[in-house]
């Protein structure tokens, strides 16, 4: 079961002699701000182009790797040719991934040049996001220059200027090795509990082995209310409470009985997000 767009991908090789497969050659340098649209569902929501042709992309920091619907490559990019990719290492990417190279990838007027995106059959997601989707926004795009996530303010920035870094204190190491997953450790109370930061989770989750109190409230709700797919959910209702990820962070969170712990965008709302190569910052906002 996945509770958000996330594809974990540790190595891969492919038929681009000369290029590093899923990592755009060029990014943004100087502070490029890009409107991010919060569904009512807590789905964020880009636009963006891909070799001059529209998109509509889930911004999602739980997916390592960039990724386009096969739909809309082979609709839209009719010229492009799609090479196979053999992935390495541990993955859950479902079905068989292709890439096709975009000249041009554009995040609102940001844009990522000479790029190999993944391409899988995503057509899934809009039974759930309630928008058709075109594609994923990952880390290897969104970690690509240090970037700013403000979801509560509709914002994103790339390569943000100095001045708009004000806040951010008591930076934290990602716990992964790979540096395209926000791979933290929290603490709360005594315990360090392993999370993943995930835009793209409409609820934020954390196991029962947690121990996090719950109340005696149940929710019905599926995967399709989290991020389009069907799975049937049974969580608990969750106390309030604080978790630290350099700072405080107040989460109301879902328990449920997979250790499956995840930051989601409904918790994201309320805090702006510094992401950096290889440490993440907090601020309330």
């Amino acid at each position: 079961m996945r509770l958000s767009a996330t594809f974990l991908v540790l190595a891969a090789t492919s038929a681009f002699a000369g290029r590093v497969p899923f990592l755009p050659e060029t990014a943004p340098t100087n502070a490029t701000p890009v409107a991010v649209r919060v569904l009512g569902n807590n789905m964020p929501i880009v636009r963006g182009e891909v070799d001059g042709k529209p998109c509509t992309l889930l911004f999602d920091t739980g997916a390592t790797h960039t990724t386009l619907d096969r739909g809309f490559v082979e609709r839209e990019l009719k010229d492009h040719k799609l090479e196979k990719v053999v992935l390495a290492g541990v993955t859950n990417v479902e079905g068989s991934p292709s890439l096709v190279h975009a000249d041009s990838f554009k995040v609102g007027p940001a844009e990522f040049c000479d790029f190999d995106v993944m391409v899988l059959d995503i057509s899934h997601f809009p039974k759930g996001i309630g928008e058709k989707i075109d594609g994923v926004v990952g880390m290897n795009v969104i970690g690509r220059v240090t970037t700013l996530v403000s979801l509560g303010a509709g914002e994103v920035v790339f390569a943000p200027r100095r001045d708009r870094l004000a806040g951010f204190t008591n930076a934290i190491d990602r716990a992964a090795t790979e540096p395209f997953s926000i791979a933290l450790t929290a603490r709360y109370g005594a315990k360090e509990i392993p999370l993943i930061v995930d835009s793209a989770a409409t609820m934020t989750f954390l196991g029962r082995e947690t121990g996090w109190p719950t109340t005696d409230a149940k929710v019905d709700i599926s995967a399709t209310d989290v991020n389009g797919n069907g799975s049937p959910l049974a969580p608990m209702v969750g106390k309030p409470g604080e978790l630290v990820l350099g700072i405080p962070l107040s989460v109301s969170p879902m328990v449920v009985a997979e250790p499956m712990n995840r930051i989601g965008a409904d918790t994201l709302l309320k805090y702006d997000l510094l992401i950096g190569w290889r440490r993440v910052a907090f601020r309330p906002r």
